[in-house]
């Protein structure tokens, strides 16, 4: 299996950087009168491996002591055509291998495959599923985005991000993300979505999402009652912003607000949400941190988060988790666990720090405590700008997890590290 990985790897790279070179223009006019057509993207490639002790290939499966090797290579295409900052039409279009050897295993298809369950379009297509490779490809983003005057409207697959905490965030609620993965939020794909945002002053904004999405995943069950809607106000005042929300998703009733305020040459941030379910009990979260960054470079940030209803204390959302585990998405599970953070227990303390070594070398670390699971998790990372469009990652995830009557979000990781390196090329 190495060798196989080590020259597909290579021929990848060789095909990708070949084309990124011949494609880059970087910005080229191609129609006059202000018209400009832009080209970029990237290659990117995620090595991971980890050795665990509770493997199974199904739910069905006894555990077993298995070294997990995964390697995903990505191609990315992003073309924009523009017109000023009138018109933008924007696209991110990629194209995925996956090798594992783990593959046609219920963990690789909930780690890896994207059922699109319930998108109102499908954008993505798998060309190949066998017991080595996977490959697939999905347009991130596509959109059109219009202004006009004060009004902005932006229709098609976008990133769609509030609220102001920056590992938890519940206000996050288009499409919310853990911040335990390899990647971020970054590479999360777009939702499908009316944007409209409208800018009265010049500190204030009023912005409504509508996301329409299938009922059951069947069109002929689309209707306005399944679609996720919101609405936001911010405004602000010197170094002080403040914003309310409301919105309804996933058959979820939310009320929530967030604020950033500059103190002391640093920001605080908080976010609060309300979520109030058609069925199941309500639930809130919330959160607050504060980063600052020192005059020698050094970044630190401390950010506390608050769930209500973690999934130690709901059994229907445990339920919902292991339908999931075992078939995926279907009508029993998708609305109980789509559109919230979902975490096991309620109290979790984050630290993050960041240091520029040298002019290329960067180093990351964030570490969670998880105070009822009693479980430490642990992210540190070594980024080279090896060249000016080249960033090679070296980076591990870890967990310690005392005895506790109840179950840690970081279990998975407990003393079964993974190790992961990232090559990115950007043309």
């Amino acid at each position: 299996m190495w060798q196989r990985l080590i020259n597909l790897n290579l021929f990848i790279f060789i095909l990708f950087v070949f084309t990124g070179s011949v494609l880059y223009s970087g910005e080229a006019e191609f129609i006059n009168e202000g018209w400009d057509l832009k080209f970029g993207g990237y290659y990117k490639n995620i090595f991971t491996y980890q050795k665990t002790e509770n493997f199974q290939r199904d739910i069905y499966s006894m555990p077993e002591k298995k070294k997990i090797i995964a390697d995903m290579n990505r191609l990315r295409f992003s073309p924009e055509i523009n017109y000023g900052e009138i018109f933008i039409l924007h696209a991110d279009a990629d194209f995925e291998t996956v090798i594992t050897n783990y593959n046609k295993t219920d963990y690789f298809d909930i780690y890896w495959r994207d059922s699109g369950y319930n998108e109102i379009v499908t954008l993505s297509r798998e060309f190949y599923y066998s017991d080595d490779f996977y490959i697939r490809s999905d347009f991130h983003n596509i959109y059109v985005k219009m202004t006009s005057g004060k009004f902005t409207g932006t229709a098609g697959r976008q990133q769609i991000r509030f609220g102001s905490s920056r590992l938890w965030n519940p206000l996050d609620l288009m499409n919310p993300i853990s911040p335990t993965g390899v990647e971020g939020s970054g590479e999360q794909r777009g939702t499908d979505a009316l944007r409209i945002d409208w800018y009265p002053g010049e500190s204030t904004e009023l912005t409504g999402v509508v996301s329409p999405v299938k009922e059951n995943n069947n069109y002929d069950d689309v209707e306005a009652d399944s679609f996720n809607y919101i609405a936001r106000l911010k405004s602000g005042a010197k170094e002080f912003d403040v914003a309310l929300l409301g919105g309804y998703t996933a058959k979820r009733k939310n009320g929530g607000a967030d604020f950033t305020a500059e103190i002391f040459d640093g920001l605080l941030t908080g976010v609060f949400l309300y979520s109030s379910p058609s069925s199941g009990y309500d639930f809130y979260q919330y959160g607050t941190g504060y980063e600052y960054t020192f005059s020698s470079g050094l970044y630190l940030l401390a950010e506390y988060f608050y769930n209500s209803l973690p999934a130690n204390d709901d059994a229907e959302l445990q339920a919902a988790l292991l339908s999931y585990s075992i078939i995926g998405f279907d009508e029993s599970n998708y609305y109980i666990i789509s559109n919230r953070i979902i975490t096991y227990n309620s109290h979790y303390f984050s630290i993050a720090a960041g240091y520029d070594f040298f002019p290329l070398l960067r180093g990351d670390l964030f570490a969670i405590y998880d105070f009822q699971g009693r479980g430490l998790f642990l992210n540190g990372a070594l980024k080279l700008n090896v060249f000016e469009n080249l960033d090679i990652t070296v980076g591990i995830i870890t967990a310690f997890v005392g005895d506790a009557d109840r179950g840690s979000d970081f279990k998975s990781f407990d003393e079964q590290p993974m190790y992961y390196v990232s090559l990115q090329f950007y043309f």
